[in-house]
């Protein structure tokens, strides 16, 4: 009897060593499988030397991927301040197309999506912020990328206008060329608006303005006045004061855009403004 309770016990205790053995293995071989982190798309967020930003999607594989998006936003990003307030949010003041798209990646192929933080900034106070972005696509919206982010606010560029009389152009009497003449303005004012006031003898309003890439450009968004603009010659006079007047009177400017109602290219009776106006071109000028 002594026997057989011994073998008993005995048969327990081997089981028993072996339970424990198993539980103490190598933990990575053992339990739920952990979900790895799917890197076969990557996304990276860099910020540029004049300010903006530009967030970019990379098939890393060597096989075609697809991005769905819920809508016609493809980029979500925000401003926290150092406390991690959101500051600024890119959708919050947007609306978008509600339409199911998808993009497709080839391999290796690369998607990059420029943050125009110069323009969408304007109202944010200068300072040193957190700058957070990530795509919209089902596939990558939980991956998220950050960088330090100084902003320096949007400034205005000093106008060359030392005193109170500014040159600027009109058309001649014979609208074949264009011609400067003084003005007088208020050197402390909007001069942007100033100028365009003075120099606009048709009704075409300018709606805003802003300056982008370090104040080397400029966009000017007008109204509907512009169907006022009429005839070949018409054209050319309205560019030719436009173009002369802020060129002479901004030396940064490089590039001069047109907007109509905030939309690009425009459109007037002989003429599609697709390309910026540029410094180095020739435009109806006076013939001295």
């Amino acid at each position: 009897m002594k026997k057989l309770i011994w073998g008993a016990c005995s048969i327990f205790i081997i089981l028993l060593l072996a339970s424990c053995g198993t539980s103490n293995g190598d933990p990575t071989t053992g339990g739920d499988p952990q979900p790895q982190e799917d890197k076969t798309i990557s996304t990276k967020l860099e910020v540029n030397e004049d300010g903006n930003a530009s967030f970019t999607i990379k098939n890393e594989t060597e096989v075609e991927k697809s991005l769905t998006y819920p809508s016609g936003q493809e980029i979500e990003y925000q401003l926290l301040d150092n406390e991690h307030n959101i500051v600024y949010t890119y959708s919050a003041n947007k609306t978008f197309t509600l339409m199911l798209q998808e993009k497709i990646l080839k391999p290796s192929e690369e998607l990059v999506i420029p943050l125009e933080l110069q323009t969408e900034l304007a109202e944010v106070p200068a300072g040193s912020y957190t700058l957070i972005a990530w795509s919209t696509s089902d596939e990558l919206s939980d991956q998220k990328e950050e960088v330090a982010y100084e902003w320096v606010g949007n400034k205005e560029p000093e106008s060359t206008v030392a005193t109170e009389k500014i040159t600027v152009y009109q058309a001649d009497a014979n609208a074949e060329y264009v011609e400067p003449y003084e003005i007088t303005i208020d050197p402390s004012g909007d001069v942007v608006r100033q100028i365009f006031e003075e120099i606009m003898v048709l009704d075409v309003g300018l709606i805003d303005y802003r300056f982008e890439n370090n104040n080397t450009k400029l966009i000017l968004n007008m109204d509907s006045g512009l169907n006022n603009v009429q005839g070949s010659a018409g054209e050319h006079m309205f560019i030719g004061t436009i173009v002369h007047s802020f060129f002479d009177n901004f030396p940064e400017l490089e590039e001069i855009y047109f907007e109509r109602e905030g939309k690009s290219p425009v459109t007037l009776a002989h003429l599609v403004v697709t390309e910026p106006f540029t410094r180095d071109q020739v435009y109806t000028d006076s013939p001295n």
